[in-house]
């Protein structure tokens, strides 16, 4: 059988990093002791940036998406009330 995955939220991860910045530890060691890859470790510590927060690349990112979608959404209510505009007016004439 495949290995179970695990999850971990983002208040783990954010302490997992803070940890190896107060204690020195490099993320092979912290992965040792929490028994899971180092990958993953590295991965949180680019994520979280050095303030144990996530990083500003990532933020922007996210609202990124957000804006994204939100203008799709916008272009599609445009898009109905174009439609709607001209059926209103043909029926007038």
């Amino acid at each position: 059988m495949g290995d179970i995955r695990q999850h971990f939220d983002d208040e783990f991860k954010r302490q997992t990093v803070k940890h190896m910045q107060e204690t020195g530890k490099s993320p092979s060691e912290v992965s040792k002791e929490l028994d899971i890859p180092v990958s993953t470790i590295r991965a949180w510590r680019k994520r979280f940036a050095d303030t144990g927060e996530k990083s500003q690349l990532f933020v922007d990112y996210e609202r990124l998406n957000k804006l994204e979608q939100m203008n799709r959404e916008l272009q599609e209510e445009n898009e109905i009330l174009k439609k709607a505009m001209h059926f209103f007016t043909k029926n007038r004439d």
